[in-house]
C-alpha cells in the first residue's frame, strides 16, 4: 500500500470517529433532554371541583394532585371556575319588645337591692327600699331617681305600704317596728307583739294581730294610722296561725280564719271576719295553705291552696267574695302558683301572674323547695276565667316577687328574689 494511500484511509477514518461522536452527543445531550408531550384524554362528565379553585392556589399543585382533584392538569382554564357553596341558614329566636306570648325582653330599672317596690301615688313611678344605703326612692323607669325622706333606715326587714303610698310600716329583724308619714317626716313606734299588719283602703287605720304568750291575750284588732286607739275585734286563742290578716278595699273584711267546721282531710271552711261581729257567708276550699289577694272593688278575690291531688304544689282560684255572692262562680284557674305572685289590673278585668316553670312536688308546704324556680307569665279574663301564655323572659327568667302593673296597664313590674333588682316587661 502507497504512502498516499494510507493517508487517505487515515483522513476516512478520522471523519467516520467525528461523525460518531457528534451522534453520541446528539443522543446524549439533546434527544434525551428533549421535553416529553403528556396526553390528557378528555373525560366525558365534566368534573366539578371540590377543592380549592383559585388559581394561585392550582398553580402551587403538582399534575397529579391537580388531576386527583378534578383540576385541569396542564393550562388553567381562560374562565374562573367558581366556588359552589352552600347557602348557611342562620335562625335567629325572635325576641319581643312587648309581650305577646312568646319570648320577651325584661328590662331591668336600676342596679339598687330593692326591698318593698310598689306602684307610686302617681300610678306612674315605683318606690322601693334600697337595703344598701338605708334609702327610700321613686324611680321611673329609665332609672332616674329621687329620695322620698332624707332619713335613713339600716337593715329593714319588712316595708307595709299603706294604699296611700304615703306612709309605711317598717319592721327590723328585731323585733321593733314603726309607722313611718312620709309627707310629715314623722315617725311612730309599734308594740313588738303587734304582727301581720294590713292597711284600710284609705290608709287612716290598720290592722293586725297583737299577740302573746297566754292565748287568752291573743286578738284580732285594729288601730289608727299612727298606731293610737288599738280595738280588739276577734279573740284568737290559740287559733292565731289559722289566721289571714288581709283588709278589703270595700272595708267589710278585716281577716281571714281557717277555723271554721271540719269538712274533711283536704276541705276547709274559711270566715270572713268583719269588724262588727258580721255573721258574713263562708269560703269552701279544697286544700291548705290558704293564701288571698283582693281585687281592687272588693267583690272577688284569688287565692292559692294546696292538697295531695296537686301533690302538695299550691293551685290558684278565682271567687266571688261579698256579701251574699261570697263563694259564689269558683273557678279553677289551673295555674300552679301562689296567689301573692299574682295582681289584678284596677278595673279588675285581667289578672297577671307569674306561675314556675317546674315547680317541685311538696313546694306548698315546704317554699325553700321552690327558690331555684324560673317564671313565665299568664294573664287570666276575670270574667270568663279563660287562661292565656303572656310572656316568657328571654334570658332564661327569675323568681318573681312583689308582682305590680303601672295604673295605663302599660308595663308589669316584678322585682326578682335571687338579685332583689327591679324589672318589667312591657305590655302595649
Amino acid at each position: 500500500m502507497s504512502e498516499k494511500t494510507k493517508k487517505i484511509l487515515i483522513i476516512i477514518l478520522f471523519i467516520i470517529i467525528v461523525i460518531g461522536l457528534a451522534l453520541l452527543l446528539y443522543f446524549v445531550l439533546f434527544k434525551e433532554a428533549a421535553p416529553v408531550e403528556t396526553v390528557i384524554e378528555p373525560e366525558e362528565e365534566e368534573v366539578v371541583p371540590r377543592l380549592p379553585t383559585t388559581r394561585e392556589s392550582w398553580e402551587s399543585m403538582t399534575i397529579s394532585e391537580r388531576i386527583q382533584y378534578g383540576l385541569p392538569a396542564l393550562e388553567w382554564p381562560s374562565e374562573e371556575i367558581e366556588e359552589i357553596v352552600e347557602p348557611i341558614s342562620i335562625i335567629v329566636p325572635e325576641i319581643d319588645d312587648v309581650a305577646d306570648g312568646g319570648r320577651t325582653w325584661v328590662t331591668p330599672i336600676s342596679d339598687d337591692p330593692v326591698k318593698g317596690a310598689t306602684l307610686s301615688a302617681d300610678g306612674e313611678k315605683s318606690i322601693y327600699y334600697n337595703s344598701e344605703t338605708g334609702q327610700f326612692f321613686s324611680t321611673d323607669n329609665f332609672s332616674n331617681k329621687e329620695l322620698l325622706t332624707e332619713q335613713i333606715f339600716y337593715n329593714v326587714e319588712k316595708i307595709n305600704w299603706a294604699p296611700t303610698k304615703n306612709k309605711a310600716i317598717i319592721e327590723y329583724p328585731d323585733g321593733f317596728k314603726i309607722i313611718y308619714d312620709f309627707d310629715t317626716e314623722t315617725q311612730y313606734t309599734l308594740p313588738k307583739n303587734w304582727e301581720e299588719f294590713d292597711w284600710n283602703f284609705s290608709g287612716s287605720q290598720i290592722a293586725f294581730k297583737s299577740l302573746s304568750n297566754y292565748p287568752e291575750n291573743s286578738w284580732l284588732a285594729i288601730a289608727q294610722a299612727d298606731g293610737s286607739q288599738p280595738k280588739p275585734i276577734e279573740h284568737m286563742g290559740e287559733n292565731a296561725d289559722k289566721v289571714v290578716v288581709s283588709w278589703s278595699p270595700n272595708n267589710q273584711v278585716v281577716a281571714f280564719s281557717s277555723t271554721g267546721e271540719a269538712r274533711g282531710v283536704w276541705e276547709q271552711e274559711i270566715l270572713l271576719i268583719g269588724q262588727h261581729q258580721e255573721n258574713n257567708k263562708s269560703l269552701i276550699v279544697d286544700g291548705r295553705g290558704f293564701e288571698p289577694k283582693w281585687s281592687p272593688k272588693g267583690d272577688k278575690i284569688i287565692y292559692s291552696i294546696y292538697s295531695s291531688e296537686t301533690n302538695y304544689r299550691p293551685q290558684l282560684y278565682l271567687v266571688d267574695a261579698q256579701g251574699n255572692q261570697i263563694g259564689q262562680n269558683k273557678k279553677s284557674l289551673k295555674l300552679t302558683t301562689w296567689a301573692h305572685k299574682c295582681t289584678f289590673n284596677k278595673d279588675a278585668t285581667t289578672i297577671y301572674c307569674a306561675v314556675p316553670k317546674n315547680l317541685p312536688e311538696g313546694a306548698g308546704l315546704v317554699l325553700e323547695l321552690a327558690e331555684d324556680s324560673r317564671d313565665d307569665f299568664y294573664k287570666i279574663d276575670v270574667a270568663t276565667g279563660m287562661v292565656s301564655f303572656l310572656a316568657e323572659d328571654a334570658t332564661g327568667g327569675y323568681d318573681v316577687e312583689n308582682v305590680y302593673l303601672s295604673e295605663d296597664e302599660d308595663y308589669l313590674y316584678f322585682v326578682d328574689k335571687n338579685t332583689e333588682r327591679l324589672r318589667f316587661i312591657q305590655l302595649k
